[in-house]
């Protein structure tokens, strides 16, 4: 006749499994509870936590149909329910007030190396008429190839490197001529050069055109970091400014959340927080957004849209948004 076994021995190893899976749950669904999260290989999984809530919460219900791994169920349940209630927010729609400030229409596109289709890119831009276009991974060849495509329609372009080297080290600037008369000048707080755009349109503002290094390594995660650290040194200052491009983030990384300051993202109450700007191989509700317009918290959001574009591995974000006075 079998023996019966020891019922506090089970219940110690079901605690001790549930203890185990949620705690493994939450390195991967919530690292940034744990302050891990700008850690690499972590950086990236914590960048596709819509996705990974999802699977977390699927894997608790597979848990939870035997008896013994329902304290684990419900261990895992519980962080995929936080990971999704973490990023519900970016799903909600809100009534905007009406806008009173001066309407800025920016365009962010990252082009691949210079891979991007420039004739798709220009079709895009003289329909819409944006008055900045930011693209990061475009230099001079890229900045050559595009402009002649706008024909007459008066936009002016600025590159942050100089003739001869790889588009993927560059980024490029274009404003229209309703932008006024701006400055544009090349700087180096990042590993690849950025630029700096002031006046006109802008007013006393000053738009950082970027792209941070990817996080893809211990080396460029600790730049990532910095890079982060230097767009936050901006958006603290006494005039929150616009920041614009491929910043390899997404607001579930608290190194991007610490870096908004006095700026949000312009995507903030349009419902459209989720929609994916990368991989653009993906259908637009898996990936994850990593493009960004960065704009004044005061600032008034009228049109926020995600733009597939040829020959890239990126969506472009169009935005126009009404900044606050003074």
């Amino acid at each position: 006749m079998p023996r019966p076994g020891n019922p506090g021995r089970r219940h110690r190893r079901r605690i001790a499994l549930a203890a185990v899976l949620g705690g493994a749950a939450a390195g991967v669904v919530l690292p940034d509870r744990l302050r891990i999260d700008h850690r690499f290989p972590i950086v990236d999984m914590i960048a596709w936590r819509p996705q990974a809530s999802v699977l977390t919460l699927g894997s608790a219900g597979l848990l939870g149909i035997a008896r013994a791994t329902r304290p684990a169920a419900a261990a895992v349940g519980a962080v995929g329910l936080a990971g999704l209630v973490s990023v519900a927010g970016r799903l909600r729609r809100r009534a905007e007030p009406a806008p009173t400030g001066e309407s800025v229409t920016i365009l962010a596109a990252n082009v691949l190396v210079g891979r991007g289709d420039t004739g798709a890119l220009a079709a895009l831009i003289v329909r819409e008429r944006p008055d900045v276009v930011v693209l990061p991974e475009a230099g001079p060849d890229f900045r050559d190839k595009l402009v002649p495509m706008l024909g007459e329609t008066g936009y002016r372009s600025w590159t942050s490197t100089a003739p001869g080297t790889s588009d993927g080290r560059g980024v490029t600037v274009l404003a229209s001529a309703r932008a006024g008369d701006v400055a544009v000048v090349a700087d180096q707080a990042m590993r690849l050069r950025h630029l700096e755009v002031s006046g006109g349109i802008l007013g006393g503002r000053r738009l950082f055109a970027v792209h941070t290094s990817a996080p893809v390594h211990r080396r460029f995660t600790a730049a990532w970091c910095r890079e982060l650290d230097a767009i936050r040194g901006w958006t603290h200052g006494p005039v929150a400014p616009i920041v614009v491009g491929d910043l390899n983030a997404t607001l579930d990384h608290s190194r991007l959340r610490a870096a908004l300051g006095g700026c949000r993202s312009a995507a903030d109450g349009t419902g459209r927080g989720l929609v994916a700007t990368f991989p653009a191989s993906t259908p637009r509700w898996f990936g994850i957004q990593i493009d960004h317009v960065l704009v004044p918290r005061a600032s008034v959001t009228s049109r926020f849209e995600v733009h597939d574009l040829p020959g890239t591995d990126h969506r472009a974000v169009l935005t126009t948004v009404h900044l606050p006075p003074g």
